[in-house]
């Protein structure tokens, strides 16, 4: 085949194509750099500095992404502060007032759902604080946005001790955006009224700011983001292929192949950009050639794509269930208990050690004001405002769904009553009366000589526990030795020994049973009865009804006698012994801080043993197999 030959003086060729060279994207990252008098946070453009803009920016444009954010930082705010009512009456009171007056706008509801919602977010959280005129106390705690604060450049000794706030980042050179420094959190020099304290999770190559945990994600998160761009484009495209157009007549010049393509662009394509390549060649015939460059298999290449960024979404943030995030995904629902075992799962591994971060943050900042409380984040419940009645029923039992709307649990199942009918042998109330004669004494009576300081659940004691001999030997007020109870010898409790009518016992410890106001046993009848009376018991008067027969057949074996401390009225019993701690008139503490009662007496050295077995419930219908020892 002979070769075509070439002109020596014929022109190069060009390719009527204009070349187009698609631009490789640098994913933003976190990173630490030095600024001016802050820490840079972010060093990728358009990002530099401005890291926490980006994960912003994330979180708007990716649907599935900002419905896993917000749910799980739901989960991590909770439903405010919930304190141990085993604390010191008046350090309750302090930091209850506190919280009720966190800041001048919101809630303590309202600051934990920015804190939480920053910590996940953006992998830290930051505070500003207040003090009082006279530093001793905290007037307000409010939030910070993370995105607008800096951390200060470490001092000498490597410690942070200003962080920069900013309302724009990007335009902080702007004397409206201008920087302002803020003193941190530093409780042993109060000089400034306000200090930041900034929280962050501990993160692998930072040594300042924290990271998300989910920031592996981040190509996963970006195309969610693009996928969903590419799909609204092609809605406003009308769903039109790309078409390939080239003109056979001659090519024109440049400034007549863009009046061509305006043309063409504002009759056939829609909003969002052209679907189609023009070309211009010189064939001689006036007739166009058109040609579609569709892809077939769009829909089916997204479909499958848009799958892989949830698994992987899921996979970066540690859902254990889509269902739990509110996003729907086929198989969501498997056994009966799928869903529960799933939150608590994702509940232990993700949500508490967030919550313990704060918790541990707010401690901290409490103790400014010299509170120190025991609290925790109460959970958030996900299923009732997540789920339809059909679901519920599904994964939940019937005390369960109860529970959920607040109401008690039902009576034990038919099983249960059918075994209890078998053991039980219940006396008649008279003969029930008849044993417990003697046993209890009036609280009218009491209160003569005495005032309550407390009335306290029982779960931190342990059924053979002296606790009024401990308190009152322990806290000095009182000669009384400790020891263990004993049902045959009263006196200690009454005072009535040679060394306790010489010196008085300073505290009382009774018991109230406490609970159903309408139960069906005739045990628990009495003893509700006796309540209302205002009748109180001894620990003594307690542990000698566990050795009388006055409810049958609910030991174990059908045995008639078990320990009345622990198990009341029997199986699914709803009732609790409640404590009861007085102390002698004109001997309360002057100061309400040193009022005494079991908790606030701990920080002193007391140390009443712990509840043993698992025993902790107060009523046997929250024990396991509500409290059936015969099963």
């Amino acid at each position: 085949m002979a070769k075509k030959k070439i002109k020596k003086d014929s022109k190069p060729y060009v390719s009527p194509l204009r070349e187009v060279y698609l631009a490789q994207s640098v994913t933003p990252s976190a990173y630490e750099s030095a600024g001016d008098s802050w820490i840079n946070y972010g060093n990728t453009p358009p990002f530099k500095n401005l890291y926490p803009q980006f994960l912003i920016d994330m979180y708007n444009n990716s649907a599935t992404h900002r419905a896993i954010v917000d749910a799980a930082s739901s989960y991590i705010a909770g439903k405010g502060i919930l304190i141990d009512d085993k604390g010191d009456i008046e350090q309750t009171s302090k930091l209850n007032l506190l919280l009720k007056n966190i800041n001048s706008k919101e809630t303590i509801e309202g600051l934990l759902n920015k804190i939480g919602k920053d910590l996940y977010l953006q992998g830290g959280f930051a505070i500003n604080i207040i003090y009082t005129k006279d530093k001793l106390g905290i007037a307000s705690i409010t939030h910070i946005p993370t995105e607008k604060l800096r951390i200060g450049v470490p001092n000498a000794n490597g410690i942070v001790d200003t962080y920069w706030i900013s309302s724009d980042w990007s335009n902080y050179r702007k004397k409206e955006h201008t920087p302002q420094p803020v003193a941190a959190f530093n409780p042993n020099d109060r000089t400034e009224t306000n200090q930041i304290l900034y929280v962050s999770d501990y993160t692998p190559g930072l040594d300042l700011y924290g990271a998300p945990s989910y920031t592996a994600s981040t190509n996963w998160i970006l195309t969610d983001s693009l996928i969903s761009e590419y799909q609204y484009n092609n809605v406003n495209n009308g769903f039109s292929p790309t078409t390939w157009i080239n003109f056979n007549d001659g090519q024109p010049t440049e400034e007549e192949q863009q009046v061509i393509e305006r043309a063409i662009t504002k009759k056939m394509t829609g909003v969002g950009g052209k679907k189609m390549v023009l070309t211009f060649t010189d064939e001689g015939t006036n007739t166009p050639d058109i040609q579609n460059l569709a892809l077939s298999d769009a829909h089916n290449m997204y479909q499958t794509l848009n799958e892989l960024v949830i698994q992987n979404l899921m996979i970066g943030h540690r859902v254990v269930s889509p269902s739990l995030m509110g996003v729907k995904t086929e198989g969501q629902l498997g056994g009966k208990n799928e869903l529960l075992e799933a939150y608590e799962l994702y509940s232990r591994s993700v949500i508490q050690p967030y919550q313990d971060i704060i918790v541990k943050a707010l401690s901290k900042v409490f103790s400014v004001a010299g509170i120190y409380v025991d609290f925790t984040i109460k959970d958030v419940a996900p299923f009732s405002n997540k789920f339809g009645v059909d679901v519920l029923k599904e994964v939940l039992t019937k005390d369960e769904l109860r529970a959920e709307l607040g109401l008690e649990p039902l009576e034990a199942t038919e099983e249960v009553i059918s075994e209890e009918a078998k053991l039980s042998k219940e006396l008649a109330e008279d003969e029930i009366e008849a044993m417990l004669e003697g046993l209890g004494e009036l609280e009218a009576d009491l209160l003569n000589d005495y005032e309550i300081l407390s009335v306290e659940d029982t779960n931190d004691e342990e059924e053979d526990t002296d606790l009024e001999a401990q308190l009152n030997e322990k806290l000095e007020l009182s000669v009384v030795k400790p020891g263990k109870a004993n049902p045959n010898m009263k006196s200690k409790q009454d005072g009535t020994s040679k060394q306790t009518t010489e010196v008085g016992n300073t505290f009382r410890v009774r018991y109230k049973y406490v609970g159903n106001a309408a139960p069906e046993r005739a045990f628990c009848k009495i003893m509700m009865r006796k309540a209302a009376s205002g009748i109180l018991y001894r620990k003594e008067d307690i542990l000698k009804m566990s050795t009388m027969s006055v409810n049958p057949g609910w030991g174990k074996g059908g045995k008639n006698t078990y320990s009345i401390w622990k198990f009341k009225g029997g199986g699914a019993c709803k009732h609790a012994f409640k404590r009861v701690i007085m102390v002698q008139k004109g001997k309360r503490a002057k100061k309400s801080d040193e009022v005494i009662t079991t908790s606030a007496s701990k920080s002193r050295g007391f140390k009443p043993p712990v509840n043993k077995g698992g025993e902790w419930r107060t009523k046997p219908t929250d024990m396991p197999n509500k409290g059936f020892i015969n099963k």
